[in-house]
């Protein structure tokens, strides 16, 4: 897999670097720039237009605090190892937390090159994200290599800048990849985009395991059309697909484990997650649409997840039936005072505010997202890693394009499975025992955001 990895981007490759050695000039010579601010943004920029470098950097502060509709009074968790001293009691994380501290550097080189650089210190650790080297064959076609998003899912791929949630739903953040060592080629025109590529494990994975074996792969691809696009309406239809063979556990018995945040971060549990064991590979395939008309926006996504995996039987290996996860959301956004988001046509997403109307824009959003972990076609191996329901409500105002002020309510449904993958117990006995409706909680979040 490695040798074919590493031909296929030499393949792709030779023709860049062919190209752009004929094509740049081999000179010393000081090239004048100018400075300036474009949206909020500081940009370097040689007059002749040969060399773009600008800053895309971030910060989201928020403020959350956690309701339970039950007591937890005799729940137990396990232990966080990053404290001197923790009793195992459950207990919610209110407060303070930095989401995102980002900083980021792009660059055009020569016209043709491009590449970014953006590392994430929120929470006081260091992360990186985005980290990749592309290459413009023309205005719509290019490749990239690096880490970066794997082409799944439009609330995925869109900028966290532009999310009107204070979250991405749980289906998303569960069965939609991420960013990943990889290679992938990207075409778009007026009404269409498509992007494809190979990809390996993430990049925090690599670096702290030792003696791993083979490293996980993965085949990408998403398509999207746009067959209406104008000013004041936009529809949007796409979908995805992934084929994986799991990154963990070495070279045998390898294993995948599925996990989300109940759409809040402060509070660093993940109720609703499963790890499976002995998995041969996996797929996922997901729908997408959009519609914009005026001040409304609506979109949604429907993701499916279906897992080839076995058992061991002494040195033979069994077959099972597969087993299948679900997850979808629904949302809804409205600007009170006009100038909703704009289609972007390059990157087949819905991006930033077309306007921001003197003394700001208002913007109510409503979304409702679930998630499945439970898997029951298999009696011999029955997995419950957990469902929740999302509901959510969201006020934003932003006083100008790239501040926010955002006002959260969300309510969390979970079912009886969803524990932290058996981590929370109540008098010692597991939730779906001793807790049969699920731990519910309601949660209250403020955010506040600037991109600069």
């Amino acid at each position: 897999m490695k040798k074919g990895l590493l031909l296929l981007i030499l393949i792709v490759s030779a023709p860049c670097f062919l190209k752009a050695q004929a094509s740049v000039e081999q000179d010393t010579a000081r090239v004048p720039a100018e400075l300036y601010f474009k949206d909020g943004k500081l940009h370097f920029q040689s007059q002749d237009e040969r060399f773009h470098l600008w800053l895309d950097n971030r910060i989201n502060i928020d403020y959350s605090y956690y309701f339970p509709t039950t007591s937890t009074d005799d729940l137990t968790s396990d232990p966080n190892k990053d404290l001197e001293e923790d009793d195992g009691v459950f207990r919610f994380s209110n407060g303070v937390s930095v989401r995102r501290a980002r900083f980021a550097v792009k660059a055009e080189l020569w016209k043709r090159w491009f590449a970014e650089f953006d590392i994430d210190f929120a929470y006081n650790e260091v992360e990186i994200k985005d980290m990749y080297l592309g290459y413009k064959f023309s205005e719509h076609v290019s490749v990239q290599a690096g880490h970066f998003k794997e082409p799944m899912s439009m609330e995925r791929l869109t900028s966290s800048r532009y999310l009107s949630s204070n979250e991405r739903p749980m289906p998303v953040e569960m069965f939609a990849g991420g960013r990943r060592l990889g290679l992938a080629v990207t075409a778009w025109g007026e009404h269409w985009w498509a992007s494809g590529g190979v990809f390996g494990q993430q990049i925090d994975i690599i670096q702290k395991e030792r003696n791993r074996g083979s490293d996980g792969f993965g085949f990408t691809g998403r398509v999207a059309f746009s067959p209406i696009n104008t000013g004041e309406s936009t529809i949007h239809v796409g979908g995805y697909a992934t084929w994986r063979k799991p990154d963990a556990a070495g070279e045998e018995d390898r294993l995948v484990e599925f996990r989300s945040f109940p759409e809040s971060r402060t509070d660093r549990r993940r109720f609703v997650r499963a790890e499976i064991p002995n998995v041969n590979h996996y797929a996922t395939y997901g729908v997408e649409a959009g519609g914009k008309w005026r001040d409304l926006l609506v979109h949604g996504e429907y993701i499916f997840t279906s897992l080839s995996r076995y058992r061991r039987n002494g040195d033979v290996k069994m077959d099972l039936k597969n087993a299948e996860f679900v997850g979808w959301y629904a949302s809804v956004s409205y600007m009170l005072r006009g100038g909703q988001r704009l289609y972007s046509p390059e990157d087949a997403e819905f991006g930033p505010m077309e306007r921001v109307a003197k003394g700001g824009n208002l913007e109510v959003v409503g979304r409702v997202s679930h998630v499945n972990l439970n898997d029951f076609h298999e009696a011999s191996s029955v997995i419950t890693g957990g469902s929740a329901y999302a509901y959510s409500l969201n006020l934003n105002w932003y006083p100008v394009r790239n501040i926010l002020f955002g006002l959260n309510y969300t309510f969390m449904d979970n079912d009886k499975y969803a524990d932290d993958k058996g981590n929370i117990l109540k008098g010692g006995l597991p939730l779906s025992e001793a807790l049969p409706d699920g731990l519910d909680f309601h949660i209250c979040q403020l955010r506040m955001m600037i991109s600069f």
